[in-house]
């Protein structure tokens, strides 16, 4: 026992008591936060960061990308606005199905095994997307990819926090939304690059293969070169140390060391790591897990769970069903400037939405004179960006739940002035301003999640904050093409009217800025 002990890096034998009386760091070993804080931050951590990038990208690209496609490959893919819909929902279907697996799964296998299993698996669904040859095949992908890329959203986050000390940790989300709100700028300049450029290929027996093929061919690079990546990557010591293999935790412990400090792996101070498989290890079953998490559905917390989760839904509901179809539509601004050289109200404009498939004998064109469409998506992009520091900034003096009434106010007004737009510039302000807001607006409800509910219950409540506003983007995306086609007024007046709904629902919500925590 002592040497199975002394190889995972543990000391059994009886450690002496400093002069406090209490056994020392030194002697009986250190905990995982006393070692992760002596690794400091330096190299490594931006190491880490720059393999970040890449995966942030392949979720931004599984989610977003075939929005951009869709306005190009209209004549190829000859998809009605209902089917466009469908293709899009079915991604966030996938991530929904998948939500409580991948948790689990993590937790047996290691962050890092399930990091490169889905980023490699995610770029053969991308790439199934990119040739599939019927509507059947590319839904089926999606769903895939929907179901697989949820498994990279789940480990990521725990993955970095576990190599940073409680200092840098907080910080880690707020990383996570800048790159993913960046990555809203890198894929329509991608798009931009690569979409209007006329590729007529036949492969393989009369395959045909046209820009957004490749489009979609370069959108599996970043999952196959993080998969790479991740593979030199070590696992979490956080995760060695729960499954008792201390003498691995500790070795990575030293290189991180190294790495930031520039000093000898010999000279990290900690020699030793306590046992911490007794916290981590314990095998639960249906009934213990169901009363670790049934206090949540108590009358305690019952109506902060039902709030919050119906903020998640009808907001991302909102958010997500408008800007996957902002291609589409800035799509439509554009030919109709392009045809009449002019600008109009959006409304007119939006008249020329292609509203069905085009039948057989008809003539079918794209117009990839269409830099604007790109130009403006990567303006909506950097507003989202610029919206995350401002809110960062002003969270704290003004408060969040007063933060998310103004901007709640502010992002239902301007979707529904859109409808008034009496040009492409005005309306593209609006749209701008509107997803900011609401953007911001979900990501300070998940905060106050933080705040409402103790440690124990809070991992399980934004679980199912997650997982409401999943089901709000699935249902948005499905029901967003009716409301096109209905005319102008529904699909911006509705969304106005709901998130008007969400800021008075908002009210209801205990204001955790003078309140204590529990």
């Amino acid at each position: 026992m002592i040497d199975e002990n002394l190889e995972n890096g543990v000391d059994s034998t009886m450690s002496t008591k400093s002069e406090t009386g209490r056994p020392s760091t030194k002697e009986c070993g250190a905990d995982f936060e006393t070692a992760v804080s002596e690794t400091g931050f330096g190299i490594f951590n931006f190491l880490l960061l720059l393999v970040t990038i890449p995966s942030i990208l392949t979720t931004q690209f599984e989610t977003s990308a075939l929005s951009y496609v869709f306005p190009a490959a209209q004549c190829d893919l000859n998809l009605s606005l209902e089917d466009k819909g469908s293709v899009n929902a079915i991604t966030y279907t996938g991530m929904i199905i998948s939500c409580f697996i991948w948790g689990s799964l993590i937790d047996v296998f290691g962050r890092r095994k399930i990091l490169i299993i889905t980023h490699l698996l995610d770029s053969v669904f991308i790439l199934m997307v990119t040739f599939a040859p019927n509507i059947s095949v590319l839904i089926a992908a999606k769903f895939f990819g929907g179901f697989i890329i949820n498994g990279t959203s789940v480990a990521l986050t725990p993955y970095l926090s576990e190599f940073h000390g409680t200092h840098y940790r907080s910080r880690v989300p707020l990383t996570i939304g800048l790159l993913f709100s960046a990555g809203n700028i890198v894929l329509p300049l991608l798009a931009w690059a690569i979409l209007p450029l006329n590729i007529e290929l036949s492969l393989f027996g009369g395959l045909e293969f046209h820009a957004w093929n490749l489009f979609l061919l370069i959108c599996t690079l970043p999952a196959i070169l993080t998969g790479i990546l991740f593979i030199l990557m070590p696992e979490s010591p956080k995760y060695l140390m729960a499954k008792g293999n201390n003498a691995k935790a500790l070795e990575v412990f030293k290189k991180i060391y190294k790495l930031n400090s520039g000093q000898s792996r010999d000279n990290y101070p900690i020699k030793k790591l306590t046992d911490d498989r007794q916290i981590y290890q314990k095998k639960h079953t249906i009934k213990e897990a169901w009363n670790q998490i049934s206090p949540l559905f108590s009358m305690k917390y019952a109506t902060k769970l039902i709030l919050v989760c119906s903020l998640q839904l009808f907001l991302m509901m909102c958010v997500n069903s408008l800007r996957l179809w902002l291609p589409e539509i800035f799509q439509v601004i554009n030919d109709y400037e392009y045809d009449n050289n002019g600008t109009s109200s959006i409304c007119k404009m939006l008249d020329n939405m292609q509203p069905t498939i085009i039948n057989e004998g008809e003539i079918c064109s794209v117009n990839f004179n269409n830099s604007s469409v790109y130009i403006n998506s990567a303006i909506v992009g950097t507003t989202a960006v610029v919206g995350y520091i401002a809110a960062a900034l002003f969270v704290n003096k003004l408060g969040k739940k007063k933060l998310l009434s103004t901007l709640g106010i502010i992002s239902g007004t301007c979707v529904a002035c859109v409808y008034f737009a009496p040009s492409s510039t005005i309306a593209l302000v609006l749209i701008c301003i509107h997803l900011m807001a609401s953007c911001v607006c979900i990501d300070i409800i998940f905060t106050i999640t933080v705040d409402l509910f103790p440690t124990y219950l809070r991992a399980s409540a934004l679980s199912l904050a997650f997982m409401s506003g999943r089901i709000g983007s699935v249902f948005g995306n499905l029901t967003f093409p009716y409301l096109l086609q209905a005319g102008c007024a529904p699909p911006f007046l509705t969304l106005g009217c709901i998130i008007i709904g969400c800021t008075i629902l908002s009210l209801l919500l205990p204001n955790t800025d003078l309140k204590a925590l529990e």
